[in-house]
């Protein structure tokens, strides 16, 4: 009997940084809204069976408008990341939860199929992608050491997690001296061991309007979206 996969996706962010009049999540890209683009790569990919969408409070009724199907669960957010994520998972029912940031537009299908390519061996993986720029430390304006980017990696989403596990180590987080600020780093908190999958540098994530031109540009580009 195949396991249930659902994709939650996190889009209850303020994107203070972006200086936007509406969440982040919903700030127009190239006349649609920023998390619409990697919903539609999760609707359309074979392996996900439901999406859950995490939105700010405010935005329940009109994204239950904007996002109309009956594979589609809209639940509210938190007021922190872990608390939308538990909420999203609580909303699932699936043996697997894939979790994926609205700010990453440019998921593919070929990432998604690169992480659920963990499952028959690990009860949680992330995706990620080579570190190529020189990385130092520094103090105050004094460049530091020099670190060894062939040991580092950029972490992206999706990240795949075994739903019921993940839902008993948010509900014990309390226990931990400092909540992490992923969920996979909640795994490693407990010990478990995490799978790494390859990702796709395309697969960004949008923080400042500078990363918003960038990605008018790609979708300028290919006169469609990527991830199709």
């Amino acid at each position: 009997m195949k396991e249930q996969v659902d994709a939650v996706i996190v889009a209850a962010g303020s994107g203070t940084r972006l200086g936007a009049s509406v969440p982040k999540a919903f700030v127009p890209l190239c006349g649609s809204p920023l998390v619409s683009y990697s919903y539609s790569v999760f609707r359309t990919h074979p392996a996900i069976d439901n999406i859950v969408l995490v939105v700010p409070q405010q935005l329940i009724e009109s994204s239950n408008e904007m996002f109309s199907d009956p594979r589609t669960m809209i639940v509210a957010g938190g007021k922190e990341r872990w608390e939308s994520a538990k909420n999203g998972i609580e909303a699932s029912g699936a043996d697997w939860v894939l979790i994926h940031d609205a700010a990453r537009p440019f998921v593919s299908h070929k990432v998604i199929d690169s992480v659920l390519s963990l499952i028959s061996n690990f009860d949680c993986g992330i995706t990620a992608t080579p570190e190529v720029d020189t990385i130092r430390t520094y103090t105050g304006n004094t460049a530091g050491e020099t670190i060894d980017r062939s040991k580092l990696i950029r972490v992206g989403t999706p990240q795949l997690f075994k739903r019921d596990l993940l839902y008993q180590l948010i509900e014990s987080a309390h226990t931990l001296s400092q909540i992490p600020t992923d969920e996979a780093m909640l795994f490693q908190a407990f010990g478990h061991t995490i799978g790494l999958a390859w990702g796709d540098p395309k697969n960004f994530k949008i923080t400042t309007p500078e990363d918003f031109e960038i990605a008018e540009a790609i979708i300028a580009k290919n006169s469609m979206f990527l991830g199709r």
